[in-house]
């Protein structure tokens, strides 16, 4: 039998479903006083389902593969015994627990000891990030507003592929979801903690979940970092906040960025000059757009030089 007819398995459903019902048969034969063991086993080394980047992977939840002599030695042991259907895992709970009980608590294995300490110590841990977040509360309130939401948004990708075991966050696009990128919930786990001892936030163990991309998060985790942000003198400041913030995360190409550029000068004309300022940029910007070469040539001369 495996593990993942104990507490289920990502994927396999059809898998796990059937080592459930294998432990069950033989529940039930020796409830009628027949013979029977089932062993539910964790990830073997060196063979099977667990060997190479498979044993890797579940090293990363918590599932270290065992050594065959030291599952050999547990399965005389489950023969000899009293117990029809027994579990053989090298746990570490440590990674596995926090993960596995990140939706809800969990009576399957919430009373082992070794699970009471791991998810104590996951607490605690959340609650010593208080240092943290105050230095990136002091780094981000030095930045102009454009420039912070550069930086937790770069935070927030940094984070994400380490977690991921990208090479670097431009691997992570700041607006494609996090379920493309291949999150899972043990990653979403790893990724909230780290994310939780930088900024000194308590963020969901769902937050991947809840948040559809590196862009989304950030902002989330700004407001948090930096509550009484954007609580400017009037609201067309704060609207140029936003646009300064969009611009200094965005990359538009050469046409895009003309027509932003013409746009704001004839937001400018307008707030310098009134209708006539906006008029007259309008024209020049027509006259441009409309020019031939030579026009542009005869323009540059006439009027710049």
């Amino acid at each position: 039998s495996s593990i993942a007819g104990v507490w289920g398995s990502g994927g396999q459903a059809a898998y796990g479903a059937a080592n459930a019902h294998l432990d069950a048969l033989v529940e039930d034969r020796r409830a009628r006083g027949l013979a029977g063991t089932a062993v539910a086993w964790g990830p073997w080394a060196e063979s099977g389902m667990a060997a190479g980047s498979g044993g890797e992977q579940l090293a990363r939840r918590g599932l270290i593969s065992m050594a065959p002599d030291l599952a050999i030695a547990a399965l005389q042991g489950a023969i000899v015994g009293d117990d029809g259907v027994v579990t053989v895992a090298d746990m570490d709970w440590d990674r596995f627990a926090p993960a596995f009980t990140m939706g809800r608590p969990s009576p399957l294995i919430g009373e082992l000891p070794e699970v009471v300490s791991a998810l104590e110590q996951a607490r605690a841990a959340e609650e010593s990030h208080a240092e943290a977040g105050s230095r990136l509360r002091e780094r981000l309130s030095a930045l102009a507003p454009g420039e912070r939401e550069r930086a937790v948004l770069d935070l927030v990708r940094g984070h994400a592929a380490a977690v991921l075991g990208f090479s670097g966050m431009e691997g992570v696009e700041s607006d494609r979801a996090f379920k493309e990128l291949g999150f899972d919930s043990l990653t979403a786990v790893e990724f909230r903690n780290r994310l939780n001892a930088d900024t000194g936030l308590r963020l969901s163990t769902t937050l991947v979940f809840d948040y559809p991309n590196s862009r989304a998060l950030a902002e989330h985790v700004r407001a948090g970092v930096l509550p009484d942000e954007g609580t400017s003198a009037t609201p067309l400041i704060a609207d140029l906040e936003r646009l300064e913030a969009t611009l200094s995360t965005t990359e538009p190409d050469n046409a895009e960025r003309s027509a932003i550029a013409t746009r704001l000068q004839v937001l400018l004309a307008k707030l310098n000059g009134g209708e006539a300022g906006a008029a007259n940029a309008e024209s020049v910007t027509q006259r441009l757009d409309a020019a031939s070469d030579d026009d542009l040539f005869d323009f540059i001369e006439n009027e710049l030089s």
